[in-house]
C-alpha cells in the first residue's frame, strides 16, 4: 500500500508542478499583451505596474529605469502617435522559464494612421527579461530594437 501512497504523491506532485508552468506562461503571456492598449490608452499607471520597482525599458537611445517606465505615455513622440491614430501590435511571445525568471520574445507593430488608412510605421524585435516576485511576475528589462537590417538585433531572439 505505501508504494501506491508514494506514486499518487509522485503523480500530484508532477500534475502541481505542470500546472504551475502553464500558469506561470499565460501570466506572462498576459503581461506582454496588457502593454499596447495601456500604451494606446495612455495609461502610465497601467503600464507601470507591468514592471518591477526597478525595471528598464530600452527602446532607440532611450532607457527608462523604474517608475520613469510610467513617463513613456507623455513622451511628445508618443503622445503625437496617439493622437494621429496608432495601436502597439505585439505578437504572441515565446516563453522560457527558470524558476523565478523567465525570458520572452516577440515582435512588435507600431501601425499608424494614414489619411483613411494604416500602415506600419515601426516592426522591432523584444526582448522580455521578467522576474516573479511577491506580486507575480514583472518585467525586470525589456529591450526594444527597429529590425532596420541592424547587425545584432535579431539576436534579442535568441533563447536564454
Amino acid at each position: 500500500m505505501a508504494g501506491l501512497v508514494s506514486v499518487g504523491e509522485e503523480r500530484m506532485a508532477d500534475l502541481e508542478a505542470r500546472l504551475r508552468a502553464v500558469e506561470d506562461r499565460l501570466a506572462i503571456i498576459d503581461l506582454v499583451s496588457r502593454y499596447g492598449p495601456a500604451v494606446d490608452s495612455l495609461d502610465g499607471q497601467s503600464l507601470a505596474e507591468l514592471w518591477a520597482e526597478d525595471g528598464a525599458y530600452a527602446f532607440d537611445s532611450v532607457t527608462l529605469e523604474g517608475q520613469e517606465v510610467a513617463q513613456l505615455v507623455d513622451l511628445p513622440g508618443h503622445r503625437a502617435y496617439v493622437e494621429a491614430g496608432c495601436g502597439h501590435i505585439l505578437t504572441s511571445p515565446r516563453v522560457e522559464i527558470d524558476g523565478d525568471s523567465a525570458v520572452a520574445v516577440n515582435h512588435s507593430m507600431l501601425v499608424l494612421r494614414s489619411g483613411e488608412s494604416w500602415r506600419v510605421e515601426r516592426l522591432s524585435a523584444n526582448r522580455w527579461e521578467l522576474e516573479r516576485g511577491h506580486g507575480g511576475w514583472r518585467v525586470r528589462r525589456r529591450t526594444n530594437a527597429l529590425l532596420d537590417g541592424s547587425r545584432g538585433v535579431p539576436r534579442l531572439f535568441d533563447r536564454r
